[in-house]
């Protein structure tokens, strides 16, 4: 028994814990009196929450500068639309289609010319990728509804309740979580550091930029595009205003408010500015002014993000709980240091 509560006992820490009680609230959310909407802007936080995770993973942790991410989310959600709609297929085979096309799509197009570049250069590559998009979807208006967007897209079940909504998403964000943490934790995740903080290091060690930073494309385009896919099918219609400037800042800034390189600070930019985003709906016009404010404050004063901010918090309350645990012991330590001077007085005398 001893040796089974000593395995368990790293396990019992209070970020386990923590996380244990988010997913435990997560998963009962729907049963605490949670209205439509609420459950409706929830489940676009975790499609969200997926979409910056793995921005950051090829940003944040890899170090290859990509601009392109929200093209991979639109090939993802156009695909499987189309598929669904045209050819009606079911969405549970059209989404992770959509995610293996955009995954080929941007492997071929974007990863392999990409990756001979440096710099700033792979920022305009992937950034001209995604500003191509909206041309391609307006030439290919038979399908996909050009500007206008295209419209009754089949639902994931008939007579979609919000609620089974939402458990989808949530399913699909611990998937991609758990995902995550398995590459960034993994040989994969050493090795795209390994690559972001010293390049010639990793090559010297016979890390394969070339090869990594594929892998890193792969995986970052598969799951943005499965979110893509996901996110087309829960709100049923979907257009190029998702390639556009105002949401492809929003995605960016959920990771750079959370913090670039962390696991859990995509997540918490995300819900931070999907429900700020709605709930501030009722600023007009100066909706985005509050939250570019809060963000540029945010990253000025803290560079790492949110997690950053955490961070010196849990470092300045583990520092006074020491000084609170040593304080006791000072009048012994006085104390004790009294006690040779006392002996030595009286032996003077």
């Amino acid at each position: 028994m001893s040796t089974v509560w000593r395995r368990a006992m790293p396990l019992v820490r209070p970020r386990y814990l923590l996380l244990a009680a988010v997913g435990a609230f997560l998963a009962a959310w729907p049963y605490l009196g949670a209205d439509r909407f609420v459950l409706h802007v929830a489940g676009l936080t975790l499609v969200w929450a997926v979409v910056a995770s793995y921005w950051n993973l090829t940003n944040g942790f890899a170090g290859i500068t990509s601009l392109g991410n929200m093209g991979f989310f639109a090939i993802g959600a156009y695909t499987s639309a189309v598929l669904a709609k045209e050819l009606g297929l079911t969405p549970w085979v059209t989404m992770p289609l959509g995610a293996l096309v955009t995954t080929a799509l941007v492997t071929v197009l974007v990863g392999l010319p990409v990756l001979r570049l440096r710099g700033i250069y792979i920022a305009l590559l992937t950034l001209a990728f995604a500003d191509a998009l909206p041309s391609v979807i307006t030439i290919f208006r038979t399908w996909t509804g050009g500007g206008i967007g295209l419209l009754g897209i089949p639902e994931l079940l008939e007579d979609l309740e919000k609620w089974q909504a939402y458990y989808f998403a949530l399913v699909f964000f611990v998937v991609a979580q758990v995902t995550l943490l398995l590459v960034v934790r993994g040989a994969p995740g050493l090795a795209f550091v390994a690559l972001r903080d010293s390049e010639a290091f990793a090559q010297a060690l016979g890390v394969d930029r070339f090869k990594e930073g594929l892998r890193v494309f792969a995986i970052s385009a598969f799951f943005t595009g499965f979110a893509g896919a996901l996110y087309a099918h829960l709100l049923g219609q979907i257009s190029p205003a998702m390639l556009g400037i105002e949401q492809f800042l929003m995605v960016i800034s959920m990771w750079m408010l959370g913090g670039a390189g962390t696991l859990l600070g995509p997540v918490l930019g995300a819900a931070i500015i999907t429900f700020g985003n709605e709930y501030l709906r009722v600023a007009g016009s100066l909706r985005l002014g509050l939250l570019g404010l809060a963000i540029v404050v945010t990253v000025l004063f803290f560079p790492g993000g949110i997690m950053q901010l955490l961070g010196g918090a849990r470092r300045a309350l583990a520092r006074s709980r020491g000084s609170g645990r040593a304080s006791p012991r000072t009048p012994g330590a006085a104390e004790a240091a009294a006690a040779p001077a006392g002996r030595t007085s009286e032996e003077g005398r």
